[in-house]
Formats: structure tokens, C-alpha cells, sequence
């Protein structure tokens, strides 16, 4: 004769260690399970809450079929540019940066000849970030630079001011051509002034700034050497210094004046173009220690309403030669030329000034720098 009692066990599953037991499902009424087992000393009837159990095995459930499915998709997920036989190991993450400061002085005293003290600088940041997968690839780039040199108990001016930010989205059709989307974007930090005596504003942030979006072709040959052509680009310029604008320049419409001089319609501060755009870079060793780097932007509007202008092509060319003395020293070169059909410059006769017209605008500075890197 058996010895039936019913118990509700705190453990889930109403299982105690060190004994043999024998288990047989009864049907099931209520949320409530009930199990039979048969042990030495009787039967016992015990209840098992499917919820609970559910609760505690959920997180479980749910961890094994996410790792499932990823693991699913990462096998799945195609890598035709990836040879099979070896696996991929490189970063998809790569930065690039060089940090200058570059320090020039002059001192005079007691000097027959004359001339005037002078302490100037220049600090830079170059660097380039890229993400590479498969044939798809990311590329920023950012070129930018600040000096100023200050004389003696009188004046500071500002000798450098640029601000040169790149975004490209590339996808890799065959071995050294890409299908290339290109975001630029080029202004100043602060004003800019024509006179020692700031009283003549020529510059601004951005007053004058470029953004230009390009869709075209790269061409990039080695580590040393990129080119890429862009049919059709579009670029804004922008003028947000009212005074500026209302002057009309750097080709956005000048500002209606009335015949005692006030503005009755102000200059506007936007001007569109559409046009081809190309940019190419490249750097080469010399020698051992001397190390040459040239960028240059060539852009041209199809949409210039004036005829003579039709066919001028905005420049930008930056060149810099660095002769290295040591790890951390460097004698750098900078020479930058540019070209922009709508900066204006005065022509004087007899002291007055009788027309406008754009010129070759070049800049050139050497001295000693200072220059950490980040490879």
C-alpha cells in the first residue's frame, strides 16, 4: 500500500538530490502542474507553476535566440573582396594627424638702418581619419591654420587664417577607380582687415565661406597620389558680414543705395554656382629628410553671366616643403597661391581709384616648426 500526500515544494520542479524517483504526468487543470513520484517511503503528488518557471528561463530563451540570429547573420552577410583563405585583419579605423607651431622673431635696437621688432606665429592641424570596409570607404580630412605676428609696443595683424574641411563616401568599382561623393566646406576663423588700423574690414567667418558638394570619379594611384573630377558641382558661397555683402563682395549681388548713400535694398548673402570641380593631391620624399606635399582645387561655373568671366577658373594651389632635423624640428616652407574671379582688387591712377579687377593672390612663409605626429 502507497502512502499518497500532496506537497507544494518551494524548489520548482519539487526534485530532492540523493534520491531515484520515477515521474508520471497527471492532466493538467489548472496553471498549477501536477507531477507524481514514486519514492521508498511513498508517492507524492507535486505542483509545478509553469509561470514561474517561464519567468526564470526567459532571459535564457531570449539570449540563445539572439546569439542564434546574429551568429546566422554574420555568416550569411556576402564578402566577395576578401579572399577566403585568409581572414581580415586589419582596423576599419585609421587617423592620421601632424600638429604644428611654427615661432619666427626679429629684434632690433639701436639699429642704423632701421627697422622693427617683431615676434610672429603660426599654429596648424592636419589630420586625416578614414574607415575602410570591403570596397566601401569613408575619408575626412581637415586643414587648419592660425598666425599672427605682433610688433613691438604697437600692432598685431593676422598673417594666417584658414579653415579647410573634407567629407568623401567612396565605393570601389575596379582596382584603382572609385565612385566618389565629396563634401567641402572653406572659411576663415576671425576678421580680416586691409589696414594696420582695423578700420577697413576685407574678411570674415564666413565672409566669404564655400560649401561644395561634388559627384564624380577618384582616380588614386598609390598612398602618394589622388585626383578627382567632378562633372557637376554645386557650390554656395556665403557672405554673412552685412557690410560685406552689402559691398558685393566675393561675387554675391551688391546692396541698392539711394542718391544720399542708404541702403534701400541690402546686399544679398548667398550666391549659387554649378559647375566642374577637380582636386588632386600628392606628396613624394626628395631626399631622406626633405619631403614635398602639394594639394590643388580647380573649380569652374557653367552658370557665370558675365562673358569675360565665363571661362576663369577658381584656384587654390597649397605646396609646403619640410626639411626634417630631427624627430620633433622641421624648417617648413609654405607657399599658397590662389585665383578667384570674383575677388576684386582696386586699380589706382594718380592715387584714384579707377577699376576693379581680379589678380594672382600669393603667400609665402618660412621658418622653424615645432611638429608631433600621429601615424
Amino acid at each position: 500500500m502507497f502512502n499518497f500526500k500532496h506537497t507544494r515544494p518551494n524548489f520548482p520542479l519539487g526534485v530532492r538530490s540523493g534520491r531515484k524517483m520515477i515521474k508520471v504526468r497527471l492532466r493538467r487543470t489548472t496553471q498549477m502542474q501536477p507531477w507524481i513520484s514514486i519514492q521508498g517511503d511513498g508517492v507524492r503528488v507535486h505542483y509545478i507553476n509553469i509561470l514561474q518557471i517561464f519567468k526564470h528561463m526567459r532571459f535564457s530563451i531570449l539570449f540563445c535566440s539572439f546569439l542564434f540570429l546574429s551568429v546566422g547573420l554574420f555568416a550569411g552577410t556576402p564578402n566577395d573582396s576578401i579572399p577566403e583563405k585568409k581572414a581580415d585583419t586589419t582596423k576599419p579605423w585609421t587617423y592620421k594627424g601632424q600638429y604644428a607651431i611654427m615661432l619666427n622673431q626679429i629684434s632690433f635696437r639701436n639699429w642704423a638702418s632701421g627697422g622693427e621688432s617683431s615676434l610672429s606665429g603660426r599654429a596648424s592641424v592636419d589630420y586625416h581619419l578614414k574607415y575602410k570596409k570591403d570596397k566601401f570607404s569613408f575619408d575626412h580630412t581637415a586643414h587648419l591654420a592660425y598666425g599672427m605676428v605682433g610688433y613691438l609696443h604697437k600692432r598685431i595683424q593676422k598673417t594666417d587664417d584658414k579653415i579647410d574641411l573634407l567629407f568623401a563616401l567612396s565605393n570601389q568599382f575596379s582596382k584603382k577607380w572609385y565612385f566618389t561623393s565629396i563634401i567641402s566646406f572653406k572659411t576663415q576663423f576671425s576678421k580680416g582687415y586691409k589696414n594696420p588700423d582695423f578700420s577697413h574690414e576685407i574678411s570674415d567667418f564666413m565672409a566669404p565661406g564655400y560649401l561644395t558638394v561634388s559627384i564624380g570619379f577618384r582616380f588614386k594611384d598609390n598612398k602618394n597620389f589622388e585626383l578627382f573630377m567632378s562633372p557637376f558641382a554645386g557650390r554656395i558661397t556665403f557672405v554673412l558680414n552685412q557690410y560685406l555683402a552689402n559691398q558685393g563682395a566675393y561675387g554675391v549681388k551688391k546692396a541698392v543705395y539711394d542718391s544720399l548713400g542708404n541702403v534701400l535694398i541690402p546686399g544679398e548673402n548667398i550666391a549659387g554656382q554649378l559647375g566642374i570641380n577637380i582636386l588632386s593631391s600628392y606628396q613624394t620624399k626628395l631626399m631622406k629628410n626633405i619631403l614635398f606635399k602639394t594639394r590643388i582645387n580647380l573649380y569652374n561655373n557653367y552658370l557665370e553671366e558675365e562673358p569675360s568671366k565665363r571661362w576663369q577658373i577658381d584656384m587654390d594651389w597649397n605646396n609646403e616643403l619640410s626639411f626634417k632635423i630631427n624627430k620633433y624640428f622641421s624648417t617648413v616652407l609654405l607657399v599658397q597661391l590662389k585665383y578667384d574671379p570674383n575677388t576684386l582688387f582696386p586699380v589706382y591712377k594718380d592715387n584714384t581709384i579707377v577699376s576693379q579687377k581680379s589678380r594672382l593672390q600669393w603667400k609665402q612663409s618660412l621658418g622653424v616648426s615645432f611638429l608631433y605626429s600621429i601615424k
